[in-house]
């Protein structure tokens, strides 16, 4: 995918970094969920590519449009990275992590 204008020079996305490519999918995913109808919404893993501060600035935008939407909806979000960082002041936020798995190595 290209995109050019008569005032910018073509840009190439598989130049973009692995956390800019997830940046761009999960805001392009927001504006398909504008045109949806469905009470559920579930991202799985979309920020592993992500730096600390791309990934702030993704969970806000999650959470910014979670909490602009004048539907009740549930925001599932899966990720394997650290969430203490993300704000949990909003009585309706519910962070559940699950215990590290047990590893049994046979190395030892």
């Amino acid at each position: 995918v290209d995109t050019s204008g008569a005032s910018h020079d073509t840009h190439d996305v598989r130049s973009l970094s692995g956390g800019e490519r997830s940046f761009s999918t999960v805001c392009f995913i927001c504006s398909l969920w504008n045109l949806m109808e469905s009470p559920f919404r579930c991202l799985d893993e979309f920020d592993v590519f992500m730096d600390l501060y791309n990934r702030r600035i993704t969970m806000n935008l999650l959470m910014e449009h979670a909490f602009q939407s004048n539907r009740p909806r549930q925001y599932i979000l899966f990720t394997p990275q650290d969430m203490s960082a993300t704000s949990k002041k909003h009585k309706n936020i519910k962070i559940l992590q699950l215990a590290p798995p047990e590893r049994n190595n046979e190395d030892e």
